[in-house]
């Protein structure tokens, strides 16, 4: 793949057409250190701009960003991290741009280190609370790293207290796709209850590249490593003791019928971790014993036995698991409001003498405790 060509094209294609609005971001040239070629630095300065998809901020161009400096005497763009308070005024002073986004890429080695700050163009003042670090091999693996740093770049002050999900710990011989199935369901229903978490995907190859992908109770500080990476406020690793799907024949001696049902087991508990300690901030538990009874037959015909349990997951975790989550009080500043007509349930509203019944999806399984 000829990265610098086709990144050169997406970044006139970002200034060409970003006309929404929002506060207005330039990108200044990098600074190139350490015997950075200027094709690699060039090539860098097209993967920050076609990286930047937010539809908080609408991209100047090049040219805007140019006229601007000139205004104020400056000639590269490394003059903007050292500027004086006769210059920070009058940049404050100029109109049209609000965040500049500085950067700067050097070689390490056999490697590159970019570093990537937000500079207040009203204010002249770094934000120190807005810097991304990355340590790639080459051009191809900024391309794919960045565009994750650039979202944290540009997120607003509660935007940057996210989660992130680690693989849970399993302590009973189950199927291989719980973990994915537990995790991917888990990270579904929480973004669905207005929560920030790092992408799944994105985790487990950090956390791999950095040979800390089996996340197995670790000593606090490993936790802190591991925040660190992921560049996250909490963690949440579910550990579960029990997952079985037990087949149970039954005859009814009226009528003379026979067959087979099926019961689901899924317990454990999910514990809630600082990434600035180590330590656990809560720990949610949970036990649920579902009776498939309830599944049309028709549904569940041709059923084998991971179906019943890919079911149990898809429906426990968003009923029980979640819920319990919420309820945490490491998560007490991070629920959302809901507005009172969202509250409201089907269920929950009644027409003259009945009530309409709940969502199909939400009833088709019934949960009871042991």
């Amino acid at each position: 793949m000829n990265i610098k060509k086709t990144l050169v094209a997406a970044a006139c294609i970002v200034l060409s057409f970003a006309s929404f609005a929002g506060d207005k971001l330039a990108v200044a040239e990098p600074v190139g250190k350490g015997g950075v070629s200027g094709p690699d630095i060039e090539a860098f300065w097209s993967i920050l701009e076609s990286s930047i998809h937010s539809d908080e901020y609408t991209l100047i161009s090049r040219s805007a960003l140019n006229q601007m400096m000139t205004e104020i005497g400056l000639t590269t763009s490394s003059d903007l991290v050292n500027l004086n308070s006769s210059q920070k005024a009058r940049l404050g002073a100029v109109e049209g741009v609000k965040f500049i986004l500085v950067s700067e890429i050097s070689k390490f080695g056999t490697r590159l280190n970019c570093t990537m700050r937000i500079l207040d163009a009203s204010t002249g003042e770094i934000d120190q609370a807005r810097t991304a670090n990355l340590r790639v091999k080459d051009l191809d693996e900024l391309a794919d790293e960045i565009e994750a740093a650039i979202d944290k770049l540009l997120s607003d002050d509660k935007a940057l207290h996210r989660s992130a999900i680690l693989s849970p710990i399993i302590k009973v011989r189950a199927p291989e796709y719980l973990s994915e199935d537990f995790n991917v369901r888990l990270e579904n229903a929480m973004l669905e209850n207005g929560l920030r978490l790092q992408n799944l995907q994105s985790v487990a190859k950090i956390l791999k590249k950095n040979d800390m992908d089996n996340l197995n109770e670790l000593e606090p500080k490993m936790y802190v490593k591991a925040g660190k990476l992921l560049e996250v406020e909490l963690l949440i690793q579910a550990t579960i003791t029990r997952f079985e799907i037990d087949k149970i024949s039954y005859n009814v001696s009226e009528t003379g019928a026979s067959g087979f049902r099926y019961i689901g087991n899924l317990e454990g508990n999910v514990r809630i971790i600082s990434a600035q300690t180590g330590e656990t901030l809560g720990s949610v538990p949970f036990d649920e014993r579902v009776d498939f009874r309830s599944i049309p037959i028709s549904t569940r015909r041709d059923w084998t036995v991971d179906d019943y349990g890919k079911y149990l997951i898809k429906t426990i975790i968003p009923q029980k698991v979640v819920p319990g989550i919420m309820k945490s009080p490491a998560f007490k500043d991070k629920n959302p409001p809901k507005a009172e007509a969202e509250e409201k349930k089907p269920a929950d509203i009644p027409v003259g003498e009945r009530r309409i019944p709940a969502d199909k999806d939400t009833k088709e399984l019934e949960s009871v405790k042991d």
